[in-house]
């Protein structure tokens, strides 16, 4: 099978082009990004070709990137409060003011909760200490 990488074709025997994992296995001293990389067989002219792609991936601890993936995608309770009372054409009335003002005072203390807590975290981020790296990435 024909392998092409970056522009680059070289052969390589059908049993290690056909297998994902042993494929990986025979280019990872050669091609670091390997383990991330995007492999797509197709068939041209008759013979089957492999072409492998590199692929960014995320930098830093995996617990920490999927965190904040499965963190809940939220706004800001005094923001999204504002939002919805641009929306309103009838707050001219102080009647309906007044009848929001529980919501507007829940918000602003939400808000505020929220904000304390990024500040929080920014704080706790800048005191961090760095740290060595345990190993060398490969292709550094």
């Amino acid at each position: 099978m024909l392998i092409t990488i970056d522009g680059q074709q070289f052969p390589l025997p059908d049993e290690i082009a056909a297998n994902d994992d042993l494929l990986k296995a025979a280019l990872a001293p050669f091609v670091p990004w390997i383990v991330n990389a995007q492999i797509e067989r197709k068939e041209k002219d008759g013979a089957m070709v492999v072409n492998v792609v590199k692929r960014a991936d995320w930098k830093g601890k995996a617990t920490v990137i999927n965190a904040l993936i499965a963190s809940p995608d939220e706004m800001n309770p005094a923001v999204a409060l504002w939002q919805q009372l641009q929306a309103r054409t009838d707050l001219n009335d102080p009647a309906l003011v007044l009848a929001f003002e529980p919501t507007i005072h829940q918000a602003i203390e939400q808000g505020e909760q929220d904000i304390a807590a990024v500040h929080q975290a920014l704080a706790r981020l800048v005191e961090c200490a760095p740290a060595p790296a345990t190993r060398i990435p490969l292709g550094f």
